[in-house]
């Protein structure tokens, strides 16, 4: 009994852990909100960044097996300390037809890293035209700034309690690993890459 006991703190303890560290990523609400002015044209918001001097992740993005673009602009009504950035992902044209322009897909922050950041994506569209579910991801700038990886965090360490039952000694933790799928991620549209991301022919 007391071995299970002691499994079961280990197991809280560990949870409480990964809360925590989560508790790092910018927060979204369990459901989009209305749709955002200003991201029905593309030349307002090249307009924009253009005026406002786009930082290193600022621009228009094409996630890359969907065809969606997106919009990642500086979020200014933070309420945080001067030079805390939060920066806004923004839906400007959707695959999904039922997801309008305007619809705030994530939030990103800075991390210690230059090229990584912070970040909380809604990562279902189920709800009739809206986005649910937000998970924290880390998201990295690649190949001279015209590329962005996402990648899901999760805990390092899961528990198996099937393999606890016949054997309480052995085999109870495990480690996660990486499967070996293709990065997810986006292209840049604006302001265009000096190298493009697809070769041009003559």
């Amino acid at each position: 009994m007391r071995i299970i006991q002691s499994l079961l703190l280990l197991l809280a303890c560990s949870l409480c852990a990964a809360a925590q560290v989560s508790n790092t990523a910018p927060k979204l609400p369990p459901i989009s909100g209305a749709p955002l002015d200003g991201y029905s044209r593309t030349a307002d918001i090249e307009r924009r960044l253009t005026e406002a001097g786009p930082h290193r992740i600022e621009g228009l993005w094409r996630i890359a097996q969907s065809g969606t673009t997106l919009a990642i602009e500086r979020k200014r009504d933070i309420g945080t300390l001067p030079g805390a950035e939060q920066y806004q992902m923004v839906i400007v044209h959707s695959a999904n037809r039922a997801i309008r322009p305007g619809t705030v897909m994530g939030l990103l922050t800075v991390s210690a890293k230059s090229n990584v950041y912070d970040a909380s994506i809604y990562t279902s569209a189920q709800l009739a035209g809206r986005l649910s579910s937000p998970k924290r991801f880390t998201i990295t700038l690649a190949e001279e700034d015209t590329r962005l990886v996402f990648k899901q965090v999760k805990s390092k360490y899961s528990f198996n309690f099937w393999r606890m039952l016949p054997y309480m000694f052995r085999y109870s933790v495990r480690t996660n690993s990486n499967t070996g799928e293709a990065p997810f991620g986006c292209v840049r549209i604006f302001p265009a890459p000096a190298l493009p991301s697809e070769p041009r022919y003559l």
